[in-house]
């Protein structure tokens, strides 16, 4: 009886070892594809966040790649690098942490790769046949625009013809728009449509997004871009002299807080900045941010939130980074209760509250203007 009970203990534990296993494997990806030379860089990275999640090179045009995707699925990014540097072929998979396998040749790189394994890239691939030649136009009239500039031939005219409510760039956007609607229509009931949803949430009447959430399946409903569509429907945007959303977040130093303790201190303005690890224009700002913190330290508080799911990378690049104020983390990364509220499409973001917490000014991006411009608001 007693070596029983022992075989079922120990079984027990294998199999909770094994289901642990699952649950932390990440994904492989094996390529076969034509045209690249040989010691090409290849490089994946997460698009949300820019971290490079793997990288190798390219002999007799195979390479493998791995890693672990923390938003499962999530669209990645694959590059291809020459090894002079001077040549770069970009494509985009939508996957899971999932074994799948690539191929095709270099001049269909960016569009028309072959997919084999993965349970979520086919409606992206679906997608893509529908925009894509859209984007390919709108590139094209980019490129045109920029042309024109650089020939001194830009005026108030073309200005208008590109990008008035009828000009040629603002009717791809709108085409575009429209086909990205109706795709995610019809096919609401898909982690690719919803990520499209999530994603594209400004471009759409709160009508759309209510009936698509209407509309889903019960093994949507408890998904992380659910939360996220609901805290949108519920939460306006903040205007100037509105009063602050709060939030809660961990510190540096494991503390979880509330955003309103801020509001408590004798500071006379808090700047809330949302800031990833591996956004280049974010790591641009912090020279400039640290030196207006010591500055302004008198009457300026600033509170960093950090839009990345991992933790790790947070506390790290905290250190690294001789951070002395506060930093916040919530384990939702991108689809957070703040993220959602404080309608962020990308980092850096900056908040300039007053000591009663009500809003003065919102900045996002990070231009060479920023620093003086903050100064100003709070002089």
């Amino acid at each position: 009886m007693k070596k029983h009970f022992a075989h079922i203990i120990v079984s027990a534990l294998i199999l909770t070892l094994i289901s642990c296993q699952k649950k932390q494997s990440g994904f492989e990806i094996s390529a076969n594809l034509d045209g690249f030379k040989d010691k090409s860089k290849v490089l994946i990275s997460d698009i949300a966040s820019q971290k490079v999640l793997d990288s190798t090179t390219v002999i007799d045009g195979k390479f493998v790649l791995s890693g672990f995707l923390e938003n499962d699925p999530s669209t990645v990014s694959l590059m291809i690098l020459s090894d002079d540097g001077k040549e770069r072929n970009y494509t985009s998979i939508f996957m899971g942490n999932e074994k799948i396998s690539i191929s095709g040749n270099k001049s269909s790189f960016s569009n028309k790769i072959i997919v084999v394994g993965s349970n979520y890239h086919g409606l992206k691939a679906d997608f893509d046949k529908q925009v894509n030649p859209l984007y390919d136009e709108r590139d094209k009239k980019i490129q045109q625009m920029f042309t024109l500039r650089n020939d001194g031939k830009w005026n108030d005219s073309l200005q208008s013809a590109y990008w008035s409510k009828t000009g040629l760039i603002t009717k791809i956007d709108k085409e575009t728009s429209k086909i990205t609607e109706q795709f995610i229509a019809d096919n609401i009931n898909s982690h690719f449509a919803l990520s499209q949803l999530v994603t594209n949430k400004n471009d759409f009447s709160k009508e759309f997004i209510k009936n698509q959430l209407d509309r889903l399946e019960p093994k949507f409903l408890d998904t992380r871009y659910v939360n996220v569509l609901k805290t949108y429907l519920a939460n306006k945007p903040l205007e100037n002299g509105a009063s602050f959303y709060n939030f809660k977040a961990e510190d540096q130093n494991g503390q979880t807080v509330d955003f309103a303790s801020f509001f408590n201190s004798d500071k006379e303005f808090t700047l809330l900045e949302f800031y990833s690890p591996h956004c280049g224009w974010c790591k641009k700002a912090l020279p400039e941010i640290k030196e207006l913190e010591k500055a302004e330290n008198e009457k300026l508080q600033v509170v960093t939130y950090n839009v990345d799911k991992n933790k790790e990378d947070w506390l790290k690049t905290t250190k690294s980074n001789g951070i002395t104020w506060t930093t916040l983390w919530n384990e939702n990364g991108r689809y957070s209760d703040a993220y959602t509220k404080y309608r962020i499409v990308g980092t850096p973001t900056y908040y300039l509250f007053d000591k009663h917490g009500n809003l003065l000014k919102i900045w996002t991006g990070y231009d060479e203007k920023l620093i003086a411009d903050i100064r100003n608001s709070i002089e």
